[in-house]
């Protein structure tokens, strides 16, 4: 029997529901069994020296106690896991697929996995990524449990009888692994503090298929990753070591040692001065003095400027520190050695591309390991070829740009390409990671465009109706060299569509005007202007006379 012959998803009709699409549970098994790995290589048992038919559970290779010790205690570490945390889930994430029903159901798994593990789905993925980032190893077990009272429609689990209702986490430092010869896991322990733990409930066991293990950075044949902390922890330690010896310079110079001198070669100390002046040194005050005989000399032993400056070795076992982390002095709030904005922005840039690194990786082991078997449990393909049927089921689990200011570089970039014609809008919507298609009477231009032709419409029907013509458009102007309208999309600009006869002669809906409203000068209005004053001044000189007759 071929392969192909369990993977009777290829010819689904993709018009069904992810219902009736769902896997019979026989072609589920042997589908599992024919797509089985087989190991052939030998592991690395680096903790055992000896096979024998008892399950030998192997630790790791490394300290993970000491790893959430210096994270816990301290403050560089701890700043640097934050900085790697918060930059991770900074702008977000996403489902993304070219199937909408198979996003639709994974969002809806999702709400059902938070109602049973009582915390929100991305807490829960916060808190994986924090065991990846201080031991590169997390731990995963499935929970499982009955929906089919609540859920809308069939599941048919991968593995079990029940299908994944939610995850939780065994603490890494705990997690022990037993694997066969070849390198494959076959169960998980968390060994516990027999302090704190009756002897009777013995240490959990979950078999493989229950546990999903993600790593960073696992060398091959070993059973668990390499923390990148590990490397570290010896520069931590050399820079508190520096940093107690300065505090230890500090300290000698702030006090300082007092050589007395009593007497002379010629006039010997006697006993009673020696233990007089070991009296008066004891209860010496910082602010005070001493009045002395002239045999009596006092000397202040401090550095006199001959002490070590230790500044250039602090300097360098931070950097080593900074450098270990994966992070710039900057980033931990060093600001030696100075530094410009140009250096600042590309280190920022090399930190970015760190975490997209860790992104991708995680992006992936959640695609594999939880969305693959979400979707199969609904009867979705997220294998399908899509070049055979179409769109795929598959759903990826995607970050959002990190770095603003480089995603704004790239879009200016990719529609610059579109504006010199080098790509298609479809081309250049795909790149900027939207949808191709495109309903352009919605876009800008198209609606700025309408509203101009409603403006010119409106314009041309309101000069009709002033006109009583009814048309409701404009009329023509009478000769060739007159004033254009404006067309659809455009606006009117002035001197751009004028005739030269226009320039002298204007001319509108109404007709040419008879000159283009010039004002003219006229020699015979100083005459009209003075025999109007002159009049005006008669009328009142008249008036003041009757006045003074009257009187």
């Amino acid at each position: 029997m071929a392969i192909r012959d369990y993977l009777p998803f290829q010819t689904v009709d993709k018009d069904l529901t992810f219902s009736d699409k769902a896997l019979a549970p026989e072609q589920v098994k042997g589908l599992s069994k024919a797509m089985k790995i087989a190991s052939l290589a030998l592991g690395f048992q680096g903790t055992n020296y000896y096979f024998n038919n008892r399950a030998t559970f192997e630790r790791p290779a490394y300290d993970f106690e000491r790893l959430m010790q210096a994270v816990d205690t301290d403050s560089y570490v701890k700043q640097a896991m934050s900085k790697y945390k918060d930059l991770f889930w900074k702008e977000g994430w996403e489902i993304v697929s070219e199937n909408p029903e198979a996003i639709s159901y994974l969002h809806q798994r999702i709400d059902f996995m938070e109602i049973a593990m009582k915390r929100p789905f991305v807490d829960f993925l916060i808190e994986v990524s924090d065991q990846l980032f201080k031991f590169s190893n997390a731990f995963i077990v499935k929970a499982r449990g009955d929906l089919s009272e609540y859920f809308p429609d069939k599941l048919t689990p991968m593995t079990g009888d029940l299908p994944v209702i939610g995850y939780y986490l065994i603490p890494t430092e705990q997690v022990r692994i037993f694997r066969d010869k070849h390198n494959r896991p076959k169960s998980y322990r968390q060994e516990t503090d027999p302090l704190t733990y009756m002897p009777l409930e013995g240490n959990p066991v979950w078999t493989a298929e229950k546990v999903i293990h993600l790593h960073f950075d696992r060398k091959t044949g070993r059973a668990f990753g390499t923390p990148f902390l590990i490397n570290v922890l010896d520069d931590v330690i050399a820079l508190r070591q520096i940093e107690e010896d300065i505090q230890n310079l500090v300290h000698r110079e702030l006090f300082p040692l007092y050589k007395y001198k009593i007497g002379t070669a010629e006039q010997p100390a006697e006993p009673e001065e020696i233990e007089q002046a070991a009296i008066e040194i004891e209860n010496l005050r910082a602010e005070g003095g001493l009045i002395l005989p002239f045999r009596h000399d006092v000397e202040v032993i401090g550095s006199q400027g001959s002490a070590l400056d230790a500044s250039q070795y602090l300097n360098h076992f931070k950097e080593r520190v900074a450098i270990g982390l994966g992070v710039a002095p900057h980033h931990l709030g060093m600001s030696m050695n100075g530094g410009n904005r140009s250096v600042t922005e590309r280190l920022d840039v090399a930190l970015y591309d760190r975490i997209k690194q860790m992104q991708k990786l995680f992006s992936e082991m959640v695609r594999l390991n939880i969305f693959n078997e979400l979707l199969f449990e609904g009867g979705f393909d997220p294998i399908s070829n899509p070049m055979e049927s179409g769109d795929s089921d598959r759903c990826y689990f995607k970050f959002k740009e990190i770095d603003v200011d480089t995603q704004v570089k790239k879009e200016n970039h990719v529609i610059q390409k579109y504006v010199s014609n080098l790509i298609t809008l479809d081309e250049a919507r795909i790149e900027l990671g939207y949808d191709s298609d495109i309903d352009m009477n919605k876009t800008h231009a198209s609606i700025q465009s309408d509203i101009q032709v409603d403006a010119t419409n409106a314009t041309a029907q309101a000069q009709a109706k002033a006109q009583g013509t009814g048309t409701g458009k404009a009329p023509e102007p009478k000769t060739s060299d007159g004033q254009k309208s404006a067309g659809p999309g455009q606006k009117n600009t002035p001197n751009n569509r004028r005739g030269v006869g226009n320039a002298m002669r204007p001319m509108n809906q109404n007709g040419r005007k008879t000159s283009p409203d010039i004002k003219r000068y006229d020699n015979n209005f100083l005459s009209v202007i003075e025999s109007l004053l002159e009049k005006e001044y008669t009328v009142i000189e008249s008036d003041v006379e009757k006045d003074k007759n009257d009187v």
